[in-house]
Parts: C-alpha cells; structure tokens; sequence
C-alpha cells in the first residue's frame, strides 16, 4: 500500500482511496499512477509510461495527456503549481508529492480450501454459467477450446492480484516477451517471436507456459515481471547486427543458468535455432523442421497475426491477413487465424462456415496438430451457436486426432470443450471425467490459467448439482488466480457465477457488493457480450434485494442495446427476470408477456433449469390473472418437457422442484386445497433433499401459507422450521414467520416479522401479507 496525503493507493487491487472512500478513476488513469509512484525515483518517459499502461508506444499524446490531467486535478494539482506531477520537458513526467510512503498490506485471510469430493474431478470448456435458481443464469461461455488466448485478451482491464501458485514442474519452463533492438516495423518481434520460442520448446517436449498467460500478466502487472511457476525463465533479446539477426535467449534455473546464441539472416530462423540448442541443452529433442509449412513468408505472416492477437490488435491481425499475397492467404494456418478472428469478433456463424471448409480441403496426411485446432475452433463456434449434437461430434474427433498426433495441448483443450457440452446437458459425471483429464494435461503442460479454468467449472458444476456452499468458496479462490493472470472473460464467468452462489444462499448483501464491483470497476465496458453479462448480474442482484426500479433500468438498458442474435441468451434472461419483477409488482398480465418472451430454443438449450423457471412465472402470472385453464395447459406442456427432457440430456432435479411447486400453485388455483398440500409437500420433500436455500424458500413459504389457509398452524410452524434461518434477511422468509406467529395466537412475535418483512420489502408489495394478518 502507497499512501500520500489523504490518498491511499492500493497497486495490487488498482483502486485509489480518498480519506478512507474509493476514488472512481478509468483504469488506465489508475495504472498511470501506479507506474508514476513506484518508479518516482527518477522521470518516466512518455513512451515509457504508455507501455506500461496501454501495452503498446503509439499511444496517442491525447490519452496520455487526459491521463495526466485527470490525475492532477483529482490530487489536487493542476499543470501550474504541479506540486504532485511534474512535466519533464521533452522526456515526460516525475511524481514529486512528498510524504509519499509504502506500507506493508494487512494480511490477507487464507481462502478456503476446496471439500476433497471435488479436488479431482472437473467441469469445462464453453462454460455457459447455469443458473439453479433462476436468478442468475448467464451463458459466459469461456471457450478455452479454440486457444486461452480468447480468455486473456484485454487484459489491462483486471487487476493482478497474489494468488496460490502451482508449484512448478522440474521440466518446465516460461518464455518473457523478447527485447527488441530493431527498428519499430519489427515490434512484432516482441510477441511474436516470445511465442515461437514457447511454441519450439513445447513442441520439444518441454511444458512451458502458455504466451498468452505470461503477457497477460505482464501486462497486469505493469512491472514487467511475472509470479507464474517455471524451472526454467527464458528471457529472449533481439538485435540486427551487420545485416543479420542476432538472438539470445538467457535461461535460468534454480541452480544453473545457460545463454544460447542463434545468428541468422531471418529473425524467425534465428528464433528457431536457439529455441533448437537450448532443448538439447536441457536433454530434450528438438521438433522436426518442417520446410513445407516453414516457408519464411508464410511463417512470418502467421507470426505477426498472432502477435497482434496476443497484443490484442484484432484489427492489426485483420489487415495483416487481408493484405497478404493471394499465396500466403491460401496457407491452412492463415485460414485457421482468420476462423479465429471471426470467432473472437462474435461471428460465430462465419467462424463456423470457415473452419469447418478448411477442415474439408486439408488433405488426410495433412499436420495433425493442425487438423486438431482447426476442430477445435469449429466445436467452439458451434457450442456458442447452440448446435450442441455438432459441438460434441467435433470435440470428439478433436479428442481423436490430437490423441493421435501426441498434441496434450490441443487435447487437454478438446476433453475442456467436450466436457462443456455434457455439463450443459446435466451428464455431470460424464462432464467431471473429461475435465478430469484435461486437467492432468494442463498441470502437466505448466499452464495455471488452464488449471484455474478447471477449477471454474469444478465450481459450476457445483452449482448444477444444487452444492451452492460447496461452490462459494472455490468461486472466491478462483477469483483470486484468475485476477493474477488476468483472464479477463474466465474472471467474468466467475464473477457472475459468485453471484448466482450468493443469491442461491440467501445471500443478498454479498451479491450486492459482488455486483457492485464488478460494475463499478468498468468490467462491464467493452465486449458486448461479457458487458450484458454482468448487467443481468446486477439487475437480479437488485431484484433480490427489493430494488426493483434500478433492476428494471438495467433491464432496459440490455434489451434496447444488446443483440438480438448474440445476445439471444442474455436478453432471454433478462425477459425471464422482467417476469418475476412484474408478479412482485402485482402486474401479472405483464409478467405473462415478459416470460413468454424468454421461453426460446436457445435459452432451453443453454439454461434448461432457467427455461423452466421463466415457464413457471408464466404459468404463475395466468394463474394470478384468473386464467386458469390456460396455466393448466402450459403445465401440461412443461410437465411433459420436463419429465422427458430427450436424448443424452439428464434429468434435472432443479427442474423437478420447480414443476412439483408449479403442480401445487395450479391446485390451489383450481380450488383444489387437499391436492395441493400434497403436491407442496411432494416439492419441499424434493427441495430438502437439494438443501438449496434460495429453493427451500421458495417451496416453503407458499407451503405455509396453504397450511395456514387449511388451519393446519402445527404443520405450517413445522414446515416454517425449516427455512426460519432466513427470516432476518428474506422478504418471504420473514412472511413466513409472520404468518405462522399470527395463526399461533403470538401476535407480537407476528407483529416483529411483519416489521422485518416490511424491511426487506424494499419495492416489493407486503400487501398479501398484510391482509392475511387482519
């Protein structure tokens, strides 16, 4: 912790305090401040200073200068008395404030560790996040399947925070962005050779950390260091000497440290030899040089693309690939990249068409790496498509040719992909295996990003199971990895998921303060998808705490901006959503529209639980607005989907508690009360058996209230007894309580429940309960 003045900086987190309050900067601001104290010692230059925030020199002197700008005014400062920040003439800036001290950070409490059931198996790849409880359903899907380049992309947007490291293997090693001494047409050569070096040495055998793991932290951390676990740091230097390249690559162990010199009139020639003599060095076979696919324009255009994919310059890569030669586009690796850019631009019907005809014209003896990643990216587009019986084809020839082509990479990135498709399909066991394997290869491969995505869905899988307590605290462990390696869209997907684990527990408060974070930080702010994720996040944060006006804005805000097609789920959602809040409300014709515009294919496909919940607010809002024919038929049909949910779906017990409530509600609709208690007691004996909180509430305080209606108050306060713990911080726990307090001649008691549902109310009506208790 840095503190001057009345501001305390917190480097780790990125976050600025005023006089104990949290100070709302841009992030880039905010790394700019950070880069200014810890180097204060001396001016930073400007070109300095926007790599260390932006990543890249060609920054233009706008941003820089509104950076600067912003921070001076907000310290107090301006550009005449620059009593904090001082200009530099022709070179930059110098942070002056004195008193400026560091201070040791209160120890943070040790994350608890993951219950042993589920410290070895795993759950996957396209992650869609489903929603138990129809709260918090968002598809987040991080396709680790294509390349974990998708996740870590935007990587200056997360904070780097300390996380449990995975102890490194004795053969393993990580790869530095190369320092380049060349002209600034070659500043590809920072990542683009960084990679080839890793990609040679992997390919030797040698684990070695994923590229875009290593400068996704680089960049986090704005230091230029790395916490990831390697026996082996390699840190590459380039320079043109006499007409030729001249690479060296400095490795250094626990023990010994080994330079190797390559020379070459091609700096990608000379990558490859040095990257060949450091294998031999460390006892390793150097891959076979294939000429075919190594002819050096070719390799060099897939170089640069992947550089600006790893620099996070889609449209760099775009032009690239669009200005290469006729010759050079027709190569199978620049079909692959441009499969790639369409699937990471949200195109993902045109990533389809493109990956899937490159995997028709490559011949059968062609690589079968190649083939493999070429599958791979195909399967992600058609999972993100919805297309699941094609997605599980693909991952499993995938699975097939990388097993065949000794690729664990590509491999452990198939057995992620394939089980991500049996997870949405509820075959968890089957789900849990194929992430199993996956991550004994990630672990064996050094790659703590793919590790940490297993354990996301290990905590998914929790959630689809109705284990909400057990996926709460691994939620928060893997929050703190995956804010260390910066992965932006996994950290999204876990983020969201926290918040579908809190408000599964009750947990009001803590979802508040998850989503307010993660709104306040900006995470919802540049990718469209993840954007619209974190906004439904919020709005049923809000929801649940009676907040329903500001949910509704949000609400809104998704429908009228988001996209129709991609995002189909999220606006399905949010119309499931807009349902529930319409019935607190007492509009119940409205909440009938709302939920029959969620009920599509894609959300069934992608969230069966939450397809069934938003069919149960229609059947509900039919039955509140006298129609109660038709909520018998749409039961009938609900009934029937979820009794037989089809081919290589499970059945979902989530599902099932959701129907056995719909079947007592319709009862007791239909005047039928005798009926209806025994359906109630069927739906709280299913709930009990899950002990999900937020569903033994739902089931338990319409049971009580059928059993007060029946005079049956004995029942109604044994019934009550099991979601009491709730009652101080649930409207309709509280209710609960109230009701059988009044039916039980305690009219104080009742009268204390009836203040603590009042309370907690916020927007919602306690009309209902309150005319009860006259």
């Amino acid at each position: 912790m840095i503190r001057f003045g009345a501001f305390r900086l917190d480097p780790q987190a990125r976050e600025l305090f005023e006089n104990g309050e949290r100070v709302d900067l841009p992030l880039s601001t905010i790394d700019c401040l950070i880069h200014l104290v810890r180097h204060r010692d001396r001016p930073v230059g400007r070109d300095e200073l926007a790599a260390a925030v932006w990543g890249r020199v060609d920054v233009s002197e706008v941003s820089l200068s509104h950076a600067i700008v912003r921070l001076r005014r907000r310290l107090g400062d301006d550009g005449n008395a620059q009593r904090v920040i001082r200009t530099v003439p022709r070179l930059g800036y110098r942070w002056v404030m004195p008193g400026t001290v560091e201070e040791a950070a209160a120890p943070a409490a040790p994350a608890p560790a993951p219950p042993p059931a589920l410290a070895v198996a795993p759950p996957a790849a396209p992650v869609p996040a489903r929603a138990s409880q129809g709260v918090v359903a968002v598809v987040v899907g991080v396709v680790l399947a294509v390349a974990l380049a998708a996740i870590v992309w935007r990587t200056r947007e997360q904070a780097a925070a300390p996380s449990p490291a995975l102890p490194a293997t004795a053969d393993s090693a990580l790869v530095l962005p190369v320092q380049v001494d060349a002209d600034a047409e070659w500043a590809w050569l920072r990542l683009g050779l960084m990679d080839l070096v890793a990609t040679q040495l992997r390919r030797g055998g040698l684990a070695t950390t994923p590229s875009e793991t290593v400068v996704a932290q680089v960049q986090a951390r704005g230091d230029g260091g790395v916490d990831l676990p390697a026996a082996w740091r390699i840190s590459p230097r380039i320079a043109r000497e006499h007409g030729q390249w001249h690479l060296r690559l400095e490795a250094r162990g626990e023990a010994r440290e080994l330079a190797i010199d390559a020379r070459a009139a091609d700096p990608l020639r000379a990558a490859r030899d040095a990257a060949a003599e450091l294998l031999i060095k460390l006892g390793h076979a150097p891959p076979p040089d294939d000429r075919g696919d190594d002819a050096l324009a070719v390799a060099s255009l897939r170089q640069r693309a992947n550089a600006a994919l790893l620099a996070n310059q889609f449209d760099v890569a775009r032009r690239l690939v669009e200005q290469a030669p006729a010759g050079l586009q027709a190569s199978p690796e620049i079909a692959l990249i441009r499969a790639k850019l369409a699937f990471y631009s949200g195109a993902y019907d045109e990533s389809v068409q493109q990956a899937a005809a490159l995997l028709a014209q490559l011949p059968a003896q062609a690589d079968a790496g190649l083939r493999a990643r070429v599958a791979n990216t195909l399967a992600s587009a058609q999972f993100r498509l919805a297309r699941l019986d094609d997605a599980e084809r693909t991952y499993a020839d995938a699975i097939r040719i990388a097993r065949d082509a000794h690729a664990p990479d590509v491999l452990a990135h198939a057995y992620l992909g394939r089980g991500g498709v049996a997870s949405q399909r509820a075959r968890l066991e089957e789900a849990a295996a194929d992430f199993g394997r996956a991550r004994t290869l990630f672990e064996a491969g050094n790659d703590p990003l793919g590790v940490a995505a297993i354990d996301l869905n290990l905590a998914i899988n929790a959630m689809q199971r109705g284990q909400p307590a057990t996926a709460l605290p691994l939620l928060e462990r893997v929050r703190t990895r995956l804010r260390a390696l910066a992965a932006v869209d996994a950290l999204a997907a876990t983020e969201v998921t926290l918040v579908e684990a809190q408000l599964a527990l009750l947990d009001h408060d803590g979802a508040l303060a998850t989503s307010a974070a993660f709104v306040a930080a900006g995470n919802e702010d540049g990718n469209p998808r993840r954007r619209w994720q974190f906004t439904f996040a919020r709005a049923a944060a809000l929801a649940g705490s009676g907040r329903l006006d500001e949910a509704d804005v949000l609400l809104a805000r998704l429908r009228d901006a988001s996209d129709p097609g991609a995002d189909a789920i999220a606006r399905a959602l949010a119309e499931s959503l807009s349902g529930e809040i319409a019935l607190a409300r007492g509009e119940p014709a409205r909440a009938a529209e709302y939920a029959a515009g969620a009920l599509t294919p894609v959300l069934d496909a992608f969230n069966h639980e939450q397809y069934v919940q938003a069919w149960c607010v229609r059947i509900r809002a039919l039955q509140r607005a006298g129609a109660v024919a038709d909520a018998a038929a749409e039961l009938e049909r609900l009934r029937a989907r979820v009794l037989s949910p089809g081919d290589g779906v499970a059945a979902d017990p989530g599902a099932e508690v959701l129907l056995a409530l719909a079947g007592a509600e319709q009862a007791e609709a239909e005047r039928r009360p005798e009926l209806a208690l025994r359906r109630y007691a069927d739906a709280m004996a299913r709930a009990t058996a899950r002990a999900v909180p937020e569903e033994l509430v739902r089931v338990g305080a319409p049971y009580v209230r059928a059993l007060v209606a029946a005079g049956r108050a004995d029942e109604a306060a044994s019934v009550h007894g099991r979601i009491a713990a709730w009652a101080d911080r649930d409207l309709r726990a509280a209710w609960s309580a109230a009701l059988v307090y009044h039916a039980l001649g305690r009219p104080a008691a009742a009268d204390g429940a009836l203040a603590r549902a009042r309370a907690l109310a916020g927007e919602r009506s306690v009309a209902a309960l309150e005319t009860a208790l006259r």
